[in-house]
């Protein structure tokens, strides 16, 4: 009010100045016009507006912020807060995301050919919902729908229903995977899988349209208008195609695509005779992709034959299966910053290979090569990588690099290779993934010292998979020498038998001597009697315990200085040690919360 009386005041000719000689912006105001955002009548005075302003200000922002923590929760727990009160209910149901997943409702045993209630419930409780939010005049911003082993031919039509409302809402987000009872959908008859309508591809409001696993989708998409002129993100998962030329014809007419996904699709071609009828499938075996201008990531894996047009991708995965021939061309991707390759079997990957990828791709920065067969002794120059990890690569016995900006090496699998950094980042990380194996107790402190230059090694990180436990010694592991000292140690597992927790952690601390160890909860937890011996162990050597078999050894003990017990989940900073194993993770955490013991060692 004060405003408005202020500025209409000016109008009068009141000025504000406090002097004639002053010039302010009183001085510069010619015209002045109210205007809200509201829902309000737009012939309405001033009195109007200021009457309608507090409550209807207030919902609306009220309602915005409500929205805006149940798009930021996981599905379950939006839904969960429709029981918290009136309000949380209304809002629950005027909440422009439609998420469903059938694991929230029901397991897949609850639901028989003879038994469809609790579906029914399911589809009661959309159908309601899209109604709702049709009736309020609310665009369905997103529409998802899982429904594990189900039978979709009970509910397709309720599913076309659904998505003809989301779609004519103008809805940004499709996003649709059925998984159907039975087994693999390549071994099931097309008519069990969901036939996909051709509404989806009329949209020109969707952004995003992810379709996985038991759809189907006929020819008549290869001669249908597609109109998804805004979609920037396609994931196609294991779906069947009426003809291997739909995707390509589907993505053609996609001009705003950045982000592609193609993962093991397959042709059912027509029934062989026979009663019932046999239907014969076989992959999608080729993808040629022409002037994608704005596609930046593709991800294409099961394919033989690939062709991707598109200068501005800068981030491509391609996984073929195991020993199956393939052609890959990514000639005009001069652009690309990330590749990942998998399952490259068929040809023998060595020097030659790699001078002319840098040579093709002089901005790649990022590489990662996975089950692939490469020469036995390989030289890798580069001015522009930044990080390269191989896994499980065969025959691979010595790697020698020179690339000065290399910030992350990591080598997955058993066998790593001796490797040598001729230039390297002084920012260098090296992680090594390993599994212990009682077999070849010296298998682990070789691969550390196989590293050159001896300097890297305080830049290398271990981290120990599940074991091979095969009646491991008891006693300490004759060595030498102190080996060598590293950043870091990470136990992705522990044993569950007590006998071998000594014999454990002096294979590994007898290979190896870190600056730090940690137990990562991320897909493991830690038993609190095997963190207990750990603590005690290291305690017990702070106490002048030695676990050396005789006077002569020198292991990882005789490095041990200083102890500290830390951990990354919340809890008080002066907490002691009883209060850090009462507060562990009881179940898997994938923030990798973790239970970190620091080791400060000196040769």
């Amino acid at each position: 009010m004060f405003m408005y009386e202020t500025l209409m005041g000016r109008k009068e000719g009141k000025c504000h100045c406090s002097s004639s000689n002053t010039k302010c912006w009183w001085h510069a105001l010619k015209i002045v016009k109210v205007i809200c955002t509201f829902k309000i009548d737009e012939n309405a005075d001033f009195k109007t507006m200021l009457d309608a302003l507090p409550t209807c200000c207030a919902d609306e922002n009220i309602e915005a912020i409500l929205h805006d923590i149940l798009a930021r929760l996981p599905d379950r727990d939006a839904a969960t807060t429709s029981v918290l009160s009136k309000a949380w209910k209304e809002t629950w149901f005027t909440f422009p995301i439609l998420s469903i997943c059938s694991n929230q409702f029901f397991r897949s045993q609850d639901v028989t050919v003879d038994n469809y209630i609790k579906l029914d419930k399911v589809i009661d409780y959309v159908g309601r919902k899209s109604l709702k939010l049709r009736d309020l005049g609310i665009v369905i911003k997103e529409f998802k729908l899982i429904m594990d082993y189900v039978d979709h031919k009970y509910m397709a039509h309720r599913v076309d229903l659904w998505m003809k409302m989301a779609i004519e809402s103008g809805g940004e987000v499709l996003h649709l995977q059925l998984r159907i009872p039975g087994g693999y959908v390549w071994r099931l008859s097309p008519d069990r899988c969901y036939e996909l309508p051709l509404s989806v591809i009329e949209s020109k409001s969707l952004t995003k349209l992810v379709l996985m696993g038991g759809i189907r989708v006929e020819q008549a998409f290869l001669t249908h208008s597609i109109k998804l002129y805004s979609v920037r993100i396609i994931k196609l998962y294991k779906l069947l195609f009426a003809h291997g030329g739909i995707i390509e014809h589907l993505i053609s007419h996609c001009p705003l695509i950045e982000d592609l996904m193609v993962i093991d699709c397959a042709v059912y071609n027509p029934p062989i005779s026979g009663i019932p009828p046999v239907f014969a499938f076989s992959p999608v075996e080729s993808l040629f992709l022409h002037g994608l201008h704005k596609l930046k990531k593709a991800y294409v894996q099961g394919m033989q034959e690939v062709y991707i047009d598109a200068p501005n991708l800068e981030s491509f995965r391609y996984c073929i299966h195991p020993y199956a021939s393939f052609k890959l061309n990514l000639d005009s991707c001069t652009n690309l910053r990330w590749l990942c390759l998998c399952n490259l079997m068929t040809i023998d990957i060595g020097d030659k290979w790699f001078l002319e990828l840098f040579s093709k791709f002089p901005s790649l920065e990022n590489l990662e090569l996975d089950n692939c067969s490469m020469s036995q002794r390989i030289n890798i120059s580069s001015a522009q990588l930044k990080v390269l990890k191989l896994s499980y690569c065969s025959n691979l016995e010595e790697l020698n690099i020179d690339a000065r900006n290399l910030l992350s090496f990591a080598y997955e699998g058993n066998n790593q290779p001796g490797l040598s950094f001729q230039k390297s980042s002084n920012q260098l990380e090296i992680n090594s993934f390993r599994v212990v194996d009682f077999r070849d107790l010296c298998s682990l402190r070789k691969s550390v010292e196989n590293i050159k230059p001896q300097k890297i090694w305080a830049s290398v990180s271990l981290f120990i998979c599940w074991p091979v436990l095969i009646k491991p010694e008891q006693g300490a592991l004759q060595v030498s020498s102190i080996p060598p000292t590293i950043k870091r140690l990470e136990l992705q597992f522990s044993p569950k038998n007590e006998a071998h927790y000594f014999p454990f952690m002096n294979y590994l601390l007898s290979s190896c001597c870190p600056n730090s160890i940690s137990l990562s909860f991320h897909s493991y937890v830690h038993s609190k009697a095997f963190i207990e011996f750990l603590y005690e162990i290291l305690m017990g050597r702070m106490g002048g315990k030695c676990h050396c078999s005789s006077s002569n050894t020198k292991c990882w003990w005789h490095a041990l200085k200083i102890v500290k017990v830390i951990c990354t989940f919340k809890i008080d900073e002066n907490a002691d040690f009883k209060t850090m194993l009462d507060a562990l993770p009881t179940c898997h955490a994938d923030e990798k919360i973790g239970f970190i013991l620091e080791l400060y060692s000196i040769d």
